[in-house]
């Protein structure tokens, strides 16, 4: 009978252990994870999540502000600028795609973009990231876009920060704001140019 107890006791410790080595396990896991996140966010700048502020000012129809927009990835067709001239009057259309490299709905714009910029050179295709300036040219400088200009939504005037990604603002020649869209792909970025004049 002492055996028997004996026997139990050990089989208990040793219960008692795998779920002490089990719950350290979980710990250590879970402070990777949180790592990981604290990681994102800081790379990301979002906090809470990806929503970008909104402006009720920013209405169709309406002139936006003129803005100098640092450029962070220079497009092909013009290297040796260093600021994105955004609602000037004889300035030519531009389509500025809001989205991010971690929207699940903005896969494939940035081929979008790539496609369509070849397609209507008479539009000017902004790619808008929402991310930090840093984050953002770091993106760019990995996956660059040919003849298609990268700028921060941060850098944007608060016109033109939509309210999530992604985003499409049209502007005309005349720094009109035409277009306020949520893309999809190519075919919106084609119906874009074609509605600007392209």
């Amino acid at each position: 009978m002492t055996a028997v107890w004996i026997a139990s006791a050990v089989l208990a410790w040793v219960v008692v252990a795998l779920l002490v080595a089990v719950v350290l396990s979980t710990l250590r896991q879970t402070a990777e994870l949180r790592a990981r996140v604290d990681d994102l966010e800081e790379l990301l700048d979002v906090g809470a999540g990806a929503v970008l502020e909104p402006d009720p000012a920013a209405h169709v129809g309406e002139r936006v502000p003129e803005a100098a927009v640092p450029i962070l990835a220079p497009a092909d067709l013009e290297p040796a600028r260093s600021l994105l001239a955004l609602g000037a009057p004889g300035e030519p259309p531009a389509v500025l795609v809001l989205h991010s490299p971690t929207c699940a709905s903005c896969v494939g714009l940035e081929d979008a973009l790539r496609t369509a910029a070849a397609e209507a050179p008479a539009v000017r295709f902004v790619s808008a990231l929402a991310l930090r300036p840093e984050a953002a040219a770091a993106h760019r400088a990995a996956h660059p876009l040919p003849g298609v200009a990268t700028v921060a939504v941060d850098d944007l005037p608060a016109a033109l920060q939509g309210e999530s990604t992604p985003a499409l603002h049209g502007l005309d020649g005349a720094g009109v704001l035409r277009l306020v869209e949520r893309p999809a792909g190519l075919a919106d970025l084609r119906a874009a140019a074609a509605a600007l004049g392209a």
